[in-house]
């Protein structure tokens, strides 16, 4: 006679495993319909990963692209409020100069003092920085370019002092020019040291300090032997360099700066007539023209902002491009995902109540 057999423990083993699988597909249903992505991608999509894997890729690049872009664009938009509000005082102090062409003005002192103020003025926007990085010192960006007008606790003579030193070894020394040919010296001498020049050569006599060093400490215009040094330069994409480096020892700032310092050295209503004509025009034209280049160098800032914002618009759309076509590979269809958790709460509890029948079950039952 055959019989057959049930085993209670068996079944409750079987369901309790089975419940545990159900709990674990509960689980991960629930987490792709909290965060709309399959719980895992690879075995979803299958051979489509690699193309998944490679979309990433490219997602995250054009993210740090993003990130590049806002740096950028930052750091030109503090240059250009630097660049600009150095304009507006270098603009009102070459007007106040402008006035005294024509004939030698009695109050010299208050525009001596005025050029000394915008000098503070020009220095501080040239130690501008954006972050850690000083934005007018080149490829050096860790420390502020421009030393202060009246010095440092270097050691070093002030960029003020080294001026007037310049002027006293030019006149043979006097403070100031008193003939047409001391003017004549004085601006040669002046010229010479607001020069671009080899680092490794010595500053011409009667010179003992130069700009680079003396006024500014940040990357030189050149490199030792003469080659030119490397600007500061941004890639916000690929293909994209933007060489938006402006520093504070180009020509533009020599020549604004060496025409307010000529203001700045001297109380110019105390000169000579003979002395006075040259010296006052040499200022304004220097200021002149360096405010001029440091209009086209403003103008060019915003051109290279415009690329920028540009760039960060296709990076922008790009973006978006990949994020839609990821989401199309690892994304979930939330109606499914929703049917799907139905189902499994379905089976969850005929499991559960097959699960506590089986307990219920007894031996004496069956007697």
């Amino acid at each position: 006679m055959l019989y057959n057999t049930l085993s209670t423990l068996g079944m409750s083993r079987r369901l309790q495993t089975t419940m545990t699988q159900l709990q674990m597909d509960m689980v991960r249903a629930n987490e792709e319909l909290s965060t709309g992505v399959h719980a895992d991608v690879s075995a979803t999509i299958g051979a489509r990963t690699g193309r998944d894997i490679a979309l990433r890729n490219l997602f995250d690049r054009t993210e740090e692209y993003l990130k590049t872009t806002a740096l950028l664009d930052g750091r030109m938009g503090t240059m250009d409020s630097a660049m600009t509000s150095i304009l507006t005082a270098g603009t009102d102090l070459l007007a106040t100069a402008s006035t005294g062409l024509g004939q030698q003005a009695p109050t010299g002192v208050s525009l001596q003092n005025k050029a000394k103020a915008t000098l503070d003025q020009i220095v501080g926007m040239l130690n501008a920085a954006s972050g850690n990085a000083y934005l007018f010192a080149g490829t050096a960006v860790e420390g502020p370019p421009m030393r202060a007008v009246d010095g440092d606790k270097s050691g070093l003579p002030s960029p003020m002092q080294i001026v007037r030193d310049a002027i006293t070894a030019a006149t043979g020394g006097s403070a100031m020019p008193t003939t047409a040919a001391q003017t004549a010296a004085v601006i040669a001498t002046l010229d010479n040291l607001f020069a671009v020049r080899d680092p490794a050569t010595a500053a011409p006599a009667p010179l003992t300090d130069t700009y680079e060093g003396g006024f500014y400490t940040g990357t030189t215009a050149m490199q030792a032997g003469g080659a030119a040094s490397p600007r500061i330069t941004g890639r916000p994409a690929d293909a994209t360099s933007v060489a938006y480096g402006v520093q504070a020892n180009d020509q533009t700032f020599r020549d604004l700066l060496q025409g307010a310092y000529m203001l700045a050295a001297v109380d110019t209503s105390t000169m000579e007539p003979a002395a006075y004509k040259d010296y006052i025009e040499e200022a304004v034209s220097k200021m002149s023209k360096g405010l001029g280049d440091l209009r086209q160098a403003t103008a060019l800032l915003g051109i290279q902002r415009n690329q920028i914002a540009a760039v960060t618009e296709q990076h922008q759309t790009q973006k978006t491009i990949l994020n839609l076509q990821i989401d199309n590979l690892e994304g979930v269809d939330y109606a499914e995902a929703s049917t799907r958790i139905s189902h499994l709460e379905a089976q969850i509890d005929a499991t559960a109540s097959a699960t506590a029948r089986i307990a219920k079950m007894h031996l004496t039952n069956y007697l």
